[in-house]
């Protein structure tokens, strides 16, 4: 049979995304839930695990999942799992999960199966215990305290033998080790994305050679008593009678220590020597008084030594049995008796095993100058060092890696640096005199020395990294002795979350240790314990471990409510060995309250979370009105409520979003501003904190991306950023200048960040089997109608259960009534069948009520228990009526869907947490910048750029200057403007064209670029160049155009026409150059000036002839019209300034010249003519040396100018420096210029607006 492929792979492929779509991605509109969720639940609720019950591990769970229901990856499951449990993902948490499961940060969860090898060491009140020791059983209770990361007394309550699992060994640089699971995390400590020194949990597979480990020493925990042994005496009664100790005590403590060192086994006797006789004699007094009747054998032995021998087999076998083990030096091991008693018992034991191999060491030490310290425990058993390792850490002492010496073939453990020996003399010491003398001299020993090892990582590097300080630089805070010493000088300088870390790193006092070797190990049987706490953390070898557990929340529950009532139908699982549900019955409706988000194949689903009080009351109002109008509706569901909080702007995309069940929404983060209280004396920085962030926006990153951005420049202003969240709250600190607009900061970091998104809104659900896109009404009405089916549903089912426990109760009422002759009945019987025949036949009863009468007991035909049966059936007949009368009459059932609700709302509601405000317009451009002073520079060759004002210093008058922009050699600077960011430019060509931008929207260069080519700007000719550069406030022009006032524009043309045109004919100029005014051939326009009434123009020549005259001398002409003559110009000169000026003026004509001279002439020596057109009068006298006149400005004392030069040469020069001079005088010298060089423009800096800084 032929088969087309098209159609074979187009069905394969439909049949395929439906599986994907209904099976896996997408809601099911009912209970709100994927399948996977609804497995999870289901799996959880038939464990046991629900929310009144104890918390149970995670991989438990996903064992059951994926054994029973789900045979798909355990991560997934976990993963699945995880974000039910994250109150930052659901509004309403579905699980309630106890250790770490991710943060908002981005951080993951903890791994579900994390486990440590059964010899490692764990902390507890029942003494320091091998992790396997706990119990033999596969999982059982435990009543155990233990220590957490900060070294707080923590409830152990459970066990878990976890089996074999492969596994990986961490070694540090000291030699502290810890094998477990390739997902089991240990507590690290790394600089962050930030910069910062942070804690952070790595699983062993993640953990690197150079990683940082935490190590706890700072706190400790010992057996609350010492072990009672009498569960260890010797069985054998053929043993000769000796005293043997009850319990732990400290001399049988010392005497273990001593023989563990000096001791051995030899032909079942235990033997002692040594040569301290103070120290021998001390152990046989113990071993007398501790082994009452004992006998011991003595002897003489080569090397001054004496030995004594435990011979008798009843002492023997009791020191076997409490852990004196190792018939060779290889073998010994600390015994387990010793580290299940209390401090002070192993305090001494400790004392006899350093008296017998332990020594120390005084030598002169290059490094310090001195003498130094060191304690050497020597042993041929590896085992042994690594359980004092850890039982010396326990009591604060951090000891180095062993090492093996190949003379003795012992391994060397050193207890070295000034803090380590202080402890251990403070702590245990040496009984012999001499030893102990020798310790003493570790008080003599300069405390401030710094330790090579012992040290907290990155701290110093961090501190003088942010902090400018001086004494901060000077010293170095990362060893524990400077950091205590300096501490209080060292806080004053610090931001409150540093101090915090200060003040917890020295409470705590961590060992922070390097990984030196990681080695993957082969499987071996792994155990954990549950932790009754929220951190789930614990010391064992040092480490600080952690692992999860979960359950069911209380609000899950409500979707499984009543799932044994025949509410749903049940399917066969995936191997069709068990079952379960379709759906669940779901008294919440889920699907509003937490949403949810997929992807199918072609399509995907994002639905928001809502808050149940509202979502509830919407539900109400349908019970109520079918019919409800969606207006009606958004009175009490007002929007989507997301977990993280935040602010929904505009009420638009909700209403799309609920109308046709698509939309978006802007989501964006609740700040609030500190230091902005103009009532304070001493004013800090201004801050903004943000302390909500829109639904699924992760805070590390959006806090690095603000990092980013400052350091690119792209957002200014921001001088620090912290994350100074803590349990109390979210709180992100963006430290600011003093006297920004803060305003304009927020809209950039709304822009340019994930502080305010656009959440899409898709609801897409599966209905009826189908996906389908619902809007709110339909949501509400699938939910309502699906509760309808399966409070139906329930109430046959209690129907049912009720009629037939009615149906027993009758026939008891029988039995009861005739209670005389049913005893006879079943007395005369030979037998339960025919006794149940005979009940049946002589009162009607069928089988059901004949077995309950048999089944009944003799004590319910008492007079009270008979009452107790007649009053249940009259409440069971009331029950029937009542749940037939909901069965036959619809408003009845949905009011109780409806009180129901209402009893669910009492019970889960609270109150909103993402506000919704008035949508406001999109900012403008504007509202992203800040206004600031700049200079507008523009070249012969038409390149044009912006630079702030404060980019060039005041120089006094003949300065160099400055490198002010880098030209070519051919290529002059022309003009220079000084002028605010948020001004419009008109831009006036040579061609009479004038053009309008704003002053941002001119690049910034740097202080020597080029700039961009006007070109690329405006869009000029080749063959035209910009004249005049005009400021023109924002409103001016608007505000002309309607209000038509009497400002104007005067033009003049380098043959000496003037033009007056009213600013009111530019009202709609726009990007798009126009029209100007009108040139004759071989004319162009040299400049333009703007002007009201009541002042005087001043024409100026390159060869210094000037005139002057009124502005009411010229008539307003329109646009498209040429100019009228202003001044004849001689053959070889042209026209080169227009000034305007008040009548009664006190300023003075600055005239500039190529030479870099300069005067200041008043202007009231220029008289004001009665004619316009003429030659004018002479206003300079020009040489050679000083060329001809560059620039004319109108300037008064207080002002300055700004001097370039062709060659880029920048001067800025107060006015007052120039003196003033009559009309004929040559000016004085105000720039020193290079051979060859010349002055190519100037601009004014007008005292009136710019305050200078130096």
């Amino acid at each position: 049979m032929l088969v087309d492929i098209g159609e074979e792979v187009k069905e394969a492929y439909l049949s395929y995304a439906m599986s994907v779509i209904v099976g896996r991605a997408l809601p099911d509109v009912r209970d709100g839930l994927k399948p996977v969720h609804r497995r999870v639940l289901y799996a959880m609720g038939k464990l046991g695990n629900t929310s009144d019950k104890a918390y149970k591990k995670s991989a438990r769970i996903v064992g059951e999942i994926l054994g029973k229901y789900h045979p798909h990856g355990d991560v997934a499951v976990y993963d699945t799992i995880v974000r039910m449990a994250q109150d930052f993902s659901y509004r309403y948490p579905l699980i309630d999960g106890q250790g770490n499961f991710g943060s908002v940060d981005g951080d993951s969860a903890a791994a579900m199966r994390y486990c440590v090898t059964g010899d490692t060491l764990l902390l507890s009140d029942k003494g320091i215990i091998p992790i396997r020791e706990i119990s033999n059983e596969k999982e059982c209770d435990i009543d155990l305290k233990i220590l957490n990361y900060e070294g707080k007394k923590k409830k152990a309550v459970k066990f878990f033998n976890s089996g074999q699992h492969k596994t990986i060994k961490i070694t540090t640089e000291q030699g502290y080790e810890l094998r477990g699971t390739y997902n089991h995390p240990i507590l690290c400590w790394e600089v962050n994305r930030f910069g910062i020194p942070d804690f952070t949990w790595k699983l062993l597979e993640d953990i690197d050679k150079n990683d940082y480990v935490l190590l706890s020493r700072g706190a400790a925990l010992f057996s609350s008593k010492d072990l009672d042994l009498t569960k260890y005496f010797p069985k054998n009664k053929s043993y000769k009678d000796v005293g043997l100790p009850y319990k732990m005590n400290r001399s049988l403590a010392f005497l273990l220590g001593a023989i563990v060192s000096d001791g051995s086994f030899h032909q079942k006797q235990i033997l002692f020597n040594n040569k301290d006789f103070d120290f021998y004699n001390k152990i046989k007094k113990i071993i007398k008084k501790q082994f009452k009747g004992i006998k011991l054998y003595e002897r003489e032995i080569k090397g001054d030594c004496r030995e004594l021998s435990i011979y008798q087999q009843q002492v023997v076998e009791f020191l076997k049995n409490i852990g004196l083990e190792g018939t060779t030096s290889e073998n010994k091991t600390i015994p387990f008796s010793v580290l299940l008693s209390r401090k002070d018992t192993i305090r001494e034991y400790l004392k006899g095993l350093f008296e017998g191999d332990g020594s120390i060491v005084v030598h002169k030490d290059k490094r310090h100058k001195g003498k130094v310290i060191e304690l050497v425990y020597n042993s041929k058993s590896q085992k042994l060092i690594k359980q004092l390792k850890i039982l010396l850490l326990n009591f604060g002492i951090v000891t180095t890696f062993p090492y093996r010496d190949k003379r003795s073939n012992c391994y060397k453990l050193l207890i070295s640096g000034v803090e380590n020996i202080k402890r251990f003399k403070e702590e245990i010491g040496f009984f012999s005199s001499k030893k102990q003398a020798r310790l003493l001299e570790i008080d003599s020993i300069n405390g401030k020395r710094m330790s090579k090892t012992d040290y907290i990582p990155f701290l110093s590097t961090y501190l003088r990294q942010n902090y400018k300080k001086e004494f901060i630089k000077k010293h170095n805070f990362d060893r524990y002795n400077n950091l205590r010493r300096y501490k209080d000088e060292l806080i004053g300088y610090l931001q409150e979350t540093d101090k915090n870390l200060i003040e917890w790193l020295l409470e705590h006092n961590i060992f922070f240790n390097k990984i030196k070797k990681v080695e993957k190990l082969e499987e071996e049987n792994v155990f954990s314990i549950r932790v009754s706490s929220k951190c789930h953390s614990f010391v064992a070898n040092g480490f600080i471990n952690h692992n999860t557990e979960v359950r069911m929340s209380k609000i899950a529950e409500e979707l499984l409510a009543d799932i044994d009532k025949e509410t749903v139908i049940f399917v066969p699982n995936f191997d069709n060995s068990l079952e379960e549900p379709e759906i669940l019955p779901a008294k919440i409706p889920h699907l509003l309250i937490n949403g949810s988000s997929g992807i199918a194949v072609g399509m995907a689903t994002n639905i928001p979370p809502h808050n149940l009080s509202e979502v509830i009351d919407g539900a109400v109002l349908m019970i109520e009105d079918p019919d409800v109008s969606l207006d009606k509706l958004m009175t009490v569901i007002k929007g989507p409520d997301f977990p993280t909080g935040g602010i929904i702007c505009g009420h638009e995309g909700i209403r799309k979003a609920f109308e046709t069940g698509r939309g978006s929404i802007k989501l964006q983060a609740v700040v609030f501003t500190e230091g902005v209280d103009d009532d304070k004396k001493e004013k800090k920085n201004p801050r903004i904190i943000i302390k909500e962030l829109p639904y699924q926006v992760n805070k590390a990153l959006l806090v690095e991306d603000i990092a980013s951005l400052v350091q690119e420049k792209k957002i200014a202003d921001i001088t620090d950023l912290r994350d100074e969240s803590d349990r109390n709250g979210m709180r992100v600190v963006i430290e600011l200048k003093r006297g920004c607009n803060i305003d304009i900061v927020l809209n950039n970091l709304y822009k340019h960040t994930k502080m305010r998104i656009s959440f899409g809104i898709n609801n897409l659900a599966i209905d009826h089997g189908r996906p389908r896109l619902l809007n709110l009404k339909e949501m509400l009405q699938c939910f309502l109608e699906y509760r309808k089916e399966v409070v139906e549903k329930r109430t046959k089912y209690e129907l049912k259960k009720a009629k037939e426990r009615a149906h027993i109760l009758e026939g008891l009422k029988i039995a009861l009534s005739n209670i005389d002759e049913v005893v006879q009945i079943i007395k005369k019987s030979k037998n339960v069948s025919l006794a149940h025949s005979a009940l049946k036949n002589r009162f009607g009863l069928s089988d059901i009520q004949a077995q309950s009468i048999l089944d009944m007991r003799l004590q319910r035909l008492t007079s009270l228990e008979t009452e107790k049966i007649l009053e249940e059936y009259l409440e069971l007949i009331k029950r029937i009526a009542y749940l037939e009368d909901i069965l036959q009459n619809k408003n009845k059932l949905m009011i109780l869907i409806k009180e129901e609700l209402l009893d669910l709302k009492e019970k889960y509601g609270d109150e909103r947490r993402t506000k919704i405000i008035k949508d406001e317009e999109e900012p403008d451009i504007e509202d992203y910048i800040s206004e600031e002073d700049i200079v507008i520079t523009c070249t012969q060759d038409g390149y044009l750029k912006r630079l702030p004002l404060s980019t060039y210093r005041m120089q006094g008058r003949g300065g160099k200057g400055v490198i002010g922009m880098g030209t070519k050699a051919e290529d002059l600077v022309e003009q220079v403007f000084v002028t605010t960011n948020l001004h419009d430019i008109l831009f006036f060509t040579s061609k009479g064209i004038v053009y309008r931008r704003r002053a941002y929207q001119i690049p910034e260069g740097g202080r020597t670029s080029r700039g961009v080519a006007i070109v690329n700007l405006l869009g000029i000719e080749k063959d035209e160049h910009i004249t005049t550069l005009i400021p023109i406030e924002s409103y001016e022009l608007a505000e002309e155009s309607k209000e038509k006032s009497k400002k104007c524009l005067f033009m003049a043309t380098k043959k000496g026409k003037i033009k007056k045109v009213p600013l009111s004919y530019f009202s709609n100029l726009r990007n798009v150059g126009i029209i100007a005014l009108r040139l004759f051939p071989e004319d162009e326009l040299i400049g333009v000036r703007l002007a009201g009434e009541g002042k005087k123009i001043i024409l100026t020549t390159e060869r210094g002839n000037s005139t002057c005259f009124s502005v009411n001398q010229i008539r307003p002409l329109s646009r498209f019209t040429y100019g009228l003559k202003g001044i004849t110009i001689n053959e070889n000169d042209c026209l080169l300034n227009i000034s305007l000026v008040d009548l009664e003026t006190n300023e003075d004509l600055l005239l500039v010249t190529e030479g870099g001279f300069a005067k200041r002439t008043p202007i009231k020596e220029f008289r004001e003519l009665k004619k316009r057109g003429g030659k004018g009068v002479r206003s300079i006298k020009l040489t050679k040396e000083r060329g001809l006149i560059v620039a004319v400005k109108v300037v008064k004392e207080e002002d300055e100018i700004v001097l370039i030069s062709q060659q880029g040469k920048v001067i800025r020069v107060p006015v007052k420096e120039i003196r003033k001079t009559g009309r004929y005088s040559q000016g004085v010298r105000a720039m020193k210029l290079a051979p060859e060089d010349k002055v190519a423009s100037v601009a004014l800096i007008s005292s009136e607006r710019v305050v200078l800084s130096e």
